[in-house]
């Protein structure tokens, strides 16, 4: 059974909107710019793009970009704002486990929890591959996650039904409602399984409801290392905030700048 996403950002035009309003950090992004440096103009591909928030910045610095996104909404919503802004990338409507990544590229990135799309371990280790494959020698993997270490969270078991992206009032005054539920985990393997619920609300009193279920991975420090190690990279540094704060078992981030050998 598959448990991708696609569902949920395809759901609505709306969803990028909501996106927008709730993820729009740029911590990450500025750390990434600062390893960088002033190397450039480089080739780099982001699987996972959505609306831009990491691939427009990149743009800006000077860098060309390739984004893949399984969403045709957050794609539409991304080509809008480059075109508003009188620049140009390439946009690829596509599955990362499917597609097949460009080669010869300096910097893959894998951020922003991207890897949490994807519902097992062999799936998120072959994005780790397939960087490795894309990546030409001495290139480099921007990898970004939250950190959770050891057994599942109490957090990710909890039964309650609890409110959850997306939600939000749009400008048009579309509102849209969403719950997530834990219905399965597997606290051993550290895995779980959620209903999501989302109900799109429309002035004039249109009611759309849709529900699916999503599995969860988070993946571990030691997993990334291994599956680093097995597709032939280094690790030149690990952080556990996007401030440069070096990692610890207490982190909430796990941030990998890898290196291709």
């Amino acid at each position: 059974m598959s448990y991708n996403q696609v569902n949920l950002y395809n759901l609505d035009i709306h969803i990028a909107e909501i996106y927008d309003q709730q993820v729009n950090y740029s911590d990450d992004v500025q750390l990434l710019l600062d390893l960088i440096g002033p190397k450039g103009p480089l080739r780099i591909f982001e699987p996972f793009c959505g609306t831009g928030r990491i691939l427009i910045p990149l743009i800006m610095a000077g860098h060309q970009l390739i984004g893949l996104d399984q969403s045709k909404v957050l794609l539409n919503c991304c080509k809008e704002k480059l075109n508003h802004m009188g620049k140009q990338a390439m946009l690829v409507e596509g599955d990362a486990l499917d597609y097949s990544w460009p080669d010869g590229l300096d910097l893959v990135v894998l951020g922003g929890n991207c890897l949490y799309e994807l519902a097992k371990t062999d799936e998120q280790e072959r994005c780790i591959q397939f960087a490795a494959l894309a990546l030409k020698p001495g290139g480099f993997l921007f990898l970004d996650n939250d950190h959770m270490e050891d057994a599942l969270a109490q957090s990710w078991q909890d039964p309650t039904a609890r409110t959850s992206f997306p939600s939000g009032l749009c400008a048009d005054g579309v509102r849209l409602e969403s719950t997530i539920q834990t219905i399965w985990v597997n606290v051993s393997a550290r895995l779980a399984r959620f209903r999501r619920q989302t109900k799109v609300i429309y002035p004039d009193g249109r009611i759309v409801e849709r529900a699916y279920i999503q599995q969860k991975h988070p993946i571990s420090t030691g997993e990334l290392k291994i599956w680093l190690e097995k597709h032939g990279f280094t690790i030149e540094q690990l952080y556990g905030t996007w401030k440069r704060e070096f990692y610890t078992d207490t982190s909430p981030r796990a941030i990998f700048w890898a290196k291709k050998i």
